[in-house]
């Protein structure tokens, strides 16, 4: 006689949290700093060979234009983001010191 073994879902009841998810928050922001250097960077080459060219290609100050604003940017996503996962944090930090606070009543 065949015996049924129960299948158990493999989706648990209550989401697992993902202890990674801030480490990855993270290093995402710190590839968006690089892309930023990238483009610092590409702007830096720009103005070096134009320089080398003889005659100038870009207007003067065009590329420093370009490296203010993205230089702009990128400060400006730096403390936009940063405040929100701030804001995140101090909710967190709060609704642990509960948890923790009520377990150490127990």
């Amino acid at each position: 006689m065949a015996v049924h073994k129960a299948i158990r879902s493999k989706s648990p009841s209550q989401p697992r949290p993902d202890h990674q998810l801030k480490a990855n928050v993270f290093e995402t922001l710190r590839h968006l700093n690089r892309g930023y250097g990238v483009a610092l960077a590409a702007l830096d080459r720009l103005e070096r060979k134009d320089r080398v060219l003889g005659r100038r290609v870009f207007p003067d100050g065009v590329l420093d234009d370009y490296r203010y604003k993205t230089e702009s940017l990128r400060a400006e996503a730096n403390r936009d983001l940063l405040r929100l996962i701030s804001g995140h944090e101090d909710h967190d930090a709060m609704r642990l010191g509960r948890l923790r606070a009520r377990r150490e009543k127990r």
